[in-house]
C-alpha cells in the first residue's frame, strides 16, 4: 500500500512539475556548456534506450502513446544538427537496443519481442515470446552471431528476472539464478572476460550461467528498496553501476545509488552518503534524487544521469535534470538546467554524448548549440503555380511540375500508368537509410531520388525504398517470413531475402528495371485489401515498390501497377 501512494505522489509531483512548475532563479544551477536540446521527438514519446554507433549515428527506441506502440529513431548528424528519422514501428513497446554499426541493429522490448534491422533497412523478427515476458536491454558480439538480451517474466505470482542467450543465430534462455523473491534485470554490460546485470539485484555472468553476486545491500533497513538501472564494465575486474534507492513512505527522500566493483568486488562508491556530492537545491526542504542511465567511454571517462524531484521556496514541486561526470577517478555534478526527466545516455567519445528520456527527451552534449528547430518550411506538397517555362510539364490536378532527370525517367519508364501524378515539388531531404542528402519528388506510386554518383548511367534515378518503410513491423506476418530455397533452380528465387517473384510480376519486374529499380522481393505473393478502394489484389512488396496484380475486365489479361505509395507516406508524414 505504501508503495501505491508513493507512486501515486510521485506521478502527480511529476505531472505538476512538467506542465509548467517553474525551477526558481535563485535555485537553479547553471546549464553546463555543451548541453542542448535536440528537437524532432513527438512530445508524447517515451525514449527508453539509446546506443551510439559512432559520433555521427546513434539509436534510439521508445514507446508511443498514441499510434503504434514501439518506436525506433535514426540519429544522423548532417552538418552539425541532429537529424531524426522514425526508422520503424512495432506492435510491442520497445526497451533496449544494440547496434553493430551504422546499419545493423537488434531491439528488444514487450512480449519478448527481438527484432533485428539489416544494411538496407530491412527489419527482420527473430524471437517472440509470451505477455508476461518484458526484454529491457540487449548487447550483441561476434559481429550480431553471438548475444545475450535479458528482462523478467511475471510468473507464479511474482517477477522473475530471464536470460536469453544468442547462440548460432537461436536466442535460448539461459540459467539465472534466482535470489527467491521478485527479481529483474534493467541492464547489463560485457567487457573481455567478464558480464554483469543489475535491476533488482547483480548477477555476474560465469560460463553460460547467471549467478548473484555477493549481495551488496544499498537498501540496509526494511521499507527502502533498491532499483539499479545501469551497469558498465571497465574490464575483467572494475566495473560501476548505478540506481536507486526507494524509501517506501509517501515523503521520504529517494538516494542515488553509485556502487564499484574492484578486485575486492562490489561496494558503495560512497558509504558515507552522496550528500556532498549533490549541492542543495533549497537548504532544508524535501530533496529526492534518482540515477537513471550510465555510461563510460574507457576507463577514465564515465557520465551518469537522473532528476531531482524537489519543493522550491514556496513549497511547490519542481524537477531538476543533472548529470554526474567521471573524469580520472572523480565524480562531479553538473545541472542541466531544464525541468526534463531522462532515462539512458550513451557516450561515443569522452566529448560527444546522447541522452533521451520522457516526453520526447533527446539531449546532447558537445554537438555545439541545437538550438530551435530551423524555420519551417513550405510543405514541399503545396500546389504551385503553372511556371510556364520551357521543358517543364504541369499537372493541373495536383498542381506539381516535372522536370529534368526526373521528367525524362517518368515519360521513358511509364509515366502517368506507371507511376501516377506528382505529389511534390523537387526538394532535398536526409535519407533515413544512409543519413545522406537526396533530391527527391514524390509520385502517387514512387519516390524518385537522384543519384549524381550515378550520372550518365540508368541507375541516375532510384526509385526510393518505400517498399521498406511500408512493411517496418509486418516481418512476423506469413507473406514475410523467408522461405527456404527451392528443389530446383529458379532464377526468381533471391537467398538475400529469402523470397521468390510470383510467376504474375516476375515478366513486369523485369522489363521494368529488375534489381536496381525494384529492388529485392521482401514478401511472398499474398491477397491484400488496396485502402484506395477497398477491394482486394494479388500483390508482393519489394524493397522500393509494391506490385499488384489488377485482373482484366471480361477475363482479359491481368495488368501489374504499383501500388499508392507515393500517397501512403505523404499521408503518414502528414502532407496530405
Amino acid at each position: 500500500m505504501w508503495l501505491i501512494l508513493r507512486q501515486t505522489v510521485l506521478l502527480l509531483t511529476l505531472v505538476f512539475a512538467l506542465v509548467g512548475v517553474a525551477v526558481p532563479r535563485a535555485y537553479a544551477h547553471e546549464t553546463q556548456r555543451g548541453w542542448s536540446r535536440v528537437a524532432g521527438i513527438p512530445g508524447d514519446v517515451v525514449l527508453e534506450d539509446v546506443v551510439m554507433a559512432g559520433p555521427a549515428v546513434a539509436w534510439a527506441v521508445g514507446r508511443h502513446e498514441q499510434g503504434p506502440p514501439g518506436v525506433v529513431y535514426r540519429l544522423s548528424l548532417v552538418q552539425d544538427r541532429w537529424q531524426v528519422a522514425r526508422d520503424a514501428t512495432f506492435d510491442q513497446e520497445l526497451f533496449g537496443v544494440a547496434a553493430l554499426d551504422a546499419e545493423r541493429v537488434v531491439v528488444v522490448g514487450a512480449a519478448g519481442l527481438i527484432a533485428r534491422r539489416d544494411v538496407g533497412g530491412a527489419w527482420t523478427s527473430e524471437r517472440s515470446g509470451s505477455p508476461e515476458l518484458r526484454l529491457s536491454a540487449v548487447q550483441l558480439f561476434d559481429d550480431g552471431r553471438a548475444g545475450w538480451a535479458m528482462g523478467a517474466v511475471q510468473r507464479d505470482g511474482r517477477r522473475h528476472a530471464v536470460a536469453l542467450r544468442l547462440s548460432d543465430g537461436r536466442w535460448t534462455e539461459a540459467i539465472i539464478e534466482d535470489p527467491g523473491r521478485d527479481s529483474f534485470v534493467e541492464a547489463i554490460h560485457f567487457a573481455p572476460g567478464v558480464g554483469w546485470a543489475v535491476g533488482s539485484h547483480i548477477w555476474g555472468l560465469r560460463g553460460n550461467r547467471w549467478s548473484l553476486a555477493s549481495e551488496l545491500a544499498f537498501c540496509r533497513a526494511g521499507g527502502c528498496e533498491q532499483r539499479l538501472s545501469g551497469v558498465r564494465a571497465i574490464d575483467a575486474e572494475r566495473a560501476w553501476l548505478v540506481g536507486t534507492r526507494l524509501f517506501l513512505c509517501m515523503f521520504c527522500e529517494d538516494q542515488i545509488v553509485l556502487g564499484r566493483h574492484d578486485a575486492g568486488g562490489w561496494r558503495d562508491a560512497f558509504p558515507e552518503g552522496t550528500a556532498a556530492l549533490l549541492p542543495p537545491l533549497v537548504p532544508g526542504h524535501y530533496d529526492s534524487a534518482t540515477l537513471s542511465g550510465l555510461a563510460f567511454a574507457g576507463a577514465d571517462d564515465g557520465l551518469a544521469v537522473g532528476w531531482r524531484r524537489y519543493q522550491d521556496e514556496r513549497y511547490d514541486f519542481a524537477i531538476e535534470a543533472f548529470a554526474l561526470r567521471y573524469r580520472r577517478g572523480t565524480w562531479s555534478y553538473e545541472a542541466l538546467g531544464q525541468r526534463i526527466v531522462p532515462g539512458q545516455v550513451a557516450m561515443a567519445d569522452p566529448s560527444h554524448a546522447l541522452v533521451v528520456g520522457y516526453g520526447g527527451l533527446l539531449l546532447s552534449y558537445g554537438y555545439g548549440e541545437q538550438g530551435a528547430p530551423p524555420p519551417e518550411v513550405p510543405s514541399p506538397a503545396q500546389p504551385v503555380a503553372d511556371p510556364g517555362q520551357p521543358g517543364v510539364r504541369y499537372f493541373a490536378p495536383t498542381g506539381h511540375t516535372l522536370r529534368g532527370a526526373f521528367r525524362c525517367y517518368w515519360e521513358a519508364n511509364g509515366g502517368l500508368e506507371r507511376f501516377g501524378y506528382p505529389l511534390t515539388e523537387e526538394f532535398s531531404t536526409v535519407s533515413a537509410e544512409d543519413g545522406k542528402t537526396y533530391t527527391v519528388q514524390y509520385f502517387e506510386r514512387a519516390r524518385f531520388e537522384a543519384h549524381p554518383e550515378y550520372q550518365g548511367t540508368r541507375y541516375a534515378v532510384l526509385l526510393g525504398l518505400l517498399g521498406r518503410w511500408v512493411t517496418a513491423g509486418r516481418a512476423d506476418e506469413a507473406p514475410f517470413q523467408p522461405i527456404g530455397p527451392p528443389d530446383t533452380a529458379d532464377a526468381h528465387y533471391f537467398p538475400e531475402t529469402g523470397h521468390r517473384i510470383a510467376p504474375e510480376f516476375a515478366g513486369f519486374w523485369q522489363a521494368n528495371g529488375g534489381l536496381p529499380i525494384h529492388g529485392y522481393p521482401i514478401s511472398e505473393p499474398f491477397t491484400e485489401v488496396n485502402a484506395a478502394d477497398g477491394l482486394p489484389y494479388l500483390v508482393q512488396y519489394f524493397e522500393r515498390s509494391r506490385f499488384e496484380y489488377h485482373p482484366g475486365a471480361g477475363g482479359a489479361p491481368g495488368t501489374v501497377m504499383l501500388g499508392l505509395l507515393g500517397s501512403e507516406y505523404l499521408r503518414a508524414a502528414g502532407w496530405r
